[in-house]
């Protein structure tokens, strides 16, 4: 027996030393490059993608499974061109767990990782065909319990992918500088550094990064995972959508449970700092300091639980000479169920510079449930101050009082029972009172809203939504106004102002910027009624306007208002891309002298009638869409007349200017104007000058015909009036005058607009006036019959002499 036992164990020791010395050969002559090419194919056939390994793998299979590869590349699915690189990475895995189901990693390591991720509208991408699942149905007895894993430590280094995302609109590069973490397994906390990047050109231009360290607890499980962030310390830096020169740090704590749906947060702050907007007429918000902070957060639907503990915001904000301050405080509240206790919020806004608003706010105890949490009588008592006429301060105060109510499970909110009372004071103006009643709610991105109220007894009624969540925010809203006069809430500049730097006599302002940048902060639909309007010195009646923005372009549908006596209809479009505008207005039965004083401040011309406009232009600078004009433009006038010279009066006085022997300059004179009974003329304007060919004007006494140019870039006249005598001139010096009856006398204006001159060429029409008398008195002569025998005998004597 003991000889038996002896030969097995000499056996068995044989097998072991036999065994020890083949796995020992093959370790030291097992070569992994042997197998390249079969994994080439593999993934060829496979995946039809192109793997190519550019330097000799290294491998280790015992006691830790260590794979590292250099220069390797994959291709597209079915196409050449490349979807990933990598300069180097490396694995190394514990073999004997994979026996006992667990997968235990050493280490991940990866350097200089470049990654393609392409996805269409559809949700179709790049990588279905890697995270397509093996549809061949397990082998009977495999196990269903899937592996565990434990991770001792990820290394990455310079890690990008381009991103080409057609669903979400995102395009641009996400970049991964530097990632290590500690352990990492199920419930073990590990601390995370990271140090990452972005650089994306859509929705719209993000360029910045994230640096930062916290203590990640993972929860694996779970049927859904979860995680516990402590140790926060965040910090993000770039130029977001809206935003340049942003800063914003995060530090605390947070968990998240995947299964139940849940927030927890301990000693949570973000403070942010950084420049909001700006354009070239509107300078951007820079917001010096903003801060909000929660000592304990939770929310958990399943449990109907909602808390927060000493919610506290603090907002400093400056735009150019205007500033803002903003304080809110709420200690407490604690949701469970139907059970609800609280605190009143309160806080308090400031504003400085030429508008100043104090304001406190605060409201009472919360009321409700976590199926509607209520924080009722919510007042703001604000006073406001701002520049009036003649250099007083006008006054506004007011309270606005609302209940808000909100609903956690659903992301909904609203204010309910909106009111709003107010007064304006100022000087020159009569006290204006202010009433507001109505509500607004908010769900998840989208809000909506329906006003009611007075000024003073006045009322108006508005009601719109507000979708977020998009590139620009989506509005549609109404409003409807009895009567808005706009000067009693605009400010008033002080008196003895300067006018801004560039400005022109007249006001204008040739050089001041014009941005439609404004078109692309928003989309939606717009429509306004008023019964009646003023603003500024226009007044109109039974006001319309229907527009739309849609990607930076306005689109006027319909502007209609009484004015000037008459009817204004008028259409066209904007394009903050490429700053330029077009426009086709038409008048009917408009005065033209109170619309030309309204408009641009001139008293020039007279009349009752029809205006039409049809006019694009464009630019960055007032002077150049003055420059840029183009279009047409006709009028139709009746029982008007042109101010600044009497024709009339000055043929009747043509003995004085003949005696002179030169052309009459007469300056443009208010006083003096000549009359007509029809006035009509098109125009085509290019670069800012509108020509004239065919003026034409009637009256009783002469018939007016014209052409030339009126140069809206110099604002200057280059014009040429026809003036044909047709009626019988009467009283002083009638008889010279009437020589010129059925003579065209050429009368030209130049000069600048105020104050144009007009000379009448009287050395053009001397020849036919001459010829005229002496055809007039030879006609007188005829009639009487003494001297008809006179020129009968002359004849006679002529031809038989």
């Amino acid at each position: 027996m003991n000889v038996w036992m002896r030969r097995l164990a000499w056996t068995l020791g044989g097998l072991v030393l036999l065994s020890v010395a083949v796995g020992g050969y093959l370790l030291a002559t097992f070569d992994p490059n042997r197998y390249q090419g079969l994994l080439t194919d593999w993934v060829k056939s496979h995946k039809q993608r192109t793997l190519v390994i550019g330097a000799p793998m290294e491998l280790k299979l015992f006691p830790k499974l260590r794979l590292k590869l250099t220069k390797v590349s994959l291709s597209e699915h079915q196409q050449p061109a490349e979807f990933l690189a990598v300069d180097e990475a490396e694995l190394s895995v514990d073999m004997l767990a994979l026996f006992k189901r667990q997968l235990v990693i050493d280490r991940i390591g990866a350097q200089g990782v470049r990654l393609v991720y392409r996805r269409d509208a559809d949700g179709r991408s790049n990588i279905d065909d890697l995270l397509k699942k093996d549809e061949k149905p397990p082998e009977p007895g495999a196990p269903a319990e899937p592996l565990t894993f434990d991770v001792a430590a990820i290394q990455l280094e310079r890690v990008s992918a381009k991103v080409d995302d057609a669903k979400t609109g995102v395009v641009g590069t996400l970049a991964i500088n530097r990632l290590t973490s500690g352990h990492l397994a199920d419930g073990v906390p590990s601390d995370i550094q990271l140090d990452a990047g972005f650089d994306l050109t859509q929705p719209r231009l993000a360029k910045g990064g994230v640096t930062g360290e916290f203590r990640l607890t993972p929860r694996l499980g779970l049927a859904t995972p979860s995680a516990e962030l402590d140790r926060v310390k965040m910090t993000l830096q770039g130029d977001v959508p809206g935003v340049k020169a942003l800063k914003a740090e995060l530090t605390g704590a947070v968990a998240w449970d995947g299964e139940r749906q849940s927030v927890k947060a301990q000693s949570l702050a973000i403070e942010v700092s950084g420049q909001v907007g700006g354009q070239a007429n509107a300078p951007a918000l820079l917001v010096e300091q903003g801060r909000l902070s929660v000592d304990s957060f939770s929310y958990d639907p399943g449990q109907q639980l909602l808390a927060l503990g000493k919610l506290v915001v603090a907002l400093k904000a400056r735009q150019s000479d205007r500033g803002l301050a903003l304080d809110l405080d709420w200690p407490a509240l604690d949701v469970k169920g139907d059970q609800l206790k609280g605190s009143p919020l309160k806080g308090q806004l400031k504003v400085t510079g030429p508008i100043e608003v104090a304001a406190t706010f605060a409201s009472q105890a919360p009321t409700g449930g976590f199926a509607l949490v209520k924080v009722p009588g919510l007042k703001l008592d604000f006073t406001a101050a701002m520049a009036g006429a003649g250099g007083q301060r006008r006054q506004v105060k007011g309270a606005l009082l609302t209940d808000v109510t909100a609903r956690p499970r659903e992301g909904a909110g609203a204010l309910e029972a909106l009111r709003l009372q107010a007064s304006i004071q100022e000087p020159s103006l009569q006290p204006l009172q202010v009433q507001l009643n109505g509500h607004a709610a908010l769900a998840g991105e989208a809000a909506q809203w329906s006003l009611k109220g007075q000024l003073n007894d006045n009322p108006f009624s508005s009601d719109g939504s507000l979708k977020l969540g998009g590139k620009v925010p989506q509005v549609q809203a109404t409003a409807h106004f009895t009567s808005l006069d706009l000067n009693r809430l605009l400010p008033v500049p002080a008196a003895g102002a300067s006018p801004p730097a560039g400005t022109k006599a007249g006001g204008e302002a040739p050089d001041a910027p014009v941005d439609m940048g404004a078109l692309n902060s928003i989309d939606g639909q717009f429509k306004f009624k008023a019964d009646k309007l003023a603003v500024r010195q226009y007044r109109l009646v039974d006001a319309e306007l229907a527009a739309t923005v849609e990607a930076g372009r306005l689109t006027l549908s319909r502007l209609a208002a009484g004015a000037w006596g008459g009817k204004v209809l008028a259409h066209g479009t904007a394009d903050a891309g490429s700053q330029r505008l077009a426009l086709q207005a038409q008048a009917e039965g408009i005065n033209i002298l109170a619309m030309l004083k309204d408009v641009a401040g001139k008293d020039m011309l007279e009349g009752t009638g029809q205006v039409k406009l049809d006019i694009q232009t464009g630019g960055a600078k007032v002077s150049q869409w003055v420059a840029g004009l183009n279009g047409d433009a006709s009028l139709q006038l009746r029982d008007g007349a042109v101010r600044g010279i009497n024709l009339a009066k000055s043929l009747r006085d043509v003995k004085a200017q003949w005696s002179g022997k030169s052309d009459a300059v007469q300056k443009s004179s208010q006083t003096e104007k000549t009359d007509f009974t029809e006035l009509t003329g098109t125009f085509q304007i290019k670069h800012g000058v509108a020509h004239n060919e065919d003026l034409s004007a009637k009256s009783p006494f002469l018939r007016v015909g014209g052409k030339g140019d009126i140069n809206l870039v110099e604002r200057r006249l280059n014009y040429t009036v026809s003036a044909t005598v047709t009626g019988t001139v009467k009283g002083q010096d009638g008889a010279e005058a009437e020589a010129l009856k059925g003579l065209t006398v050429p009368v030209r204006l130049s000069g600048p607009f105020d104050a144009p001159d007009w000379k009448i060429a009287w050395s053009e029409v001397a020849v036919g006036a001459i010829q005229n008398t002496v055809k007039s008195r030879l006609q007188e002569q005829l009639k009487d019959p003494v001297q008809q025998q006179k020129l009968k005998d002359k004849l006679l004597k002529g031809l038989f002499k």
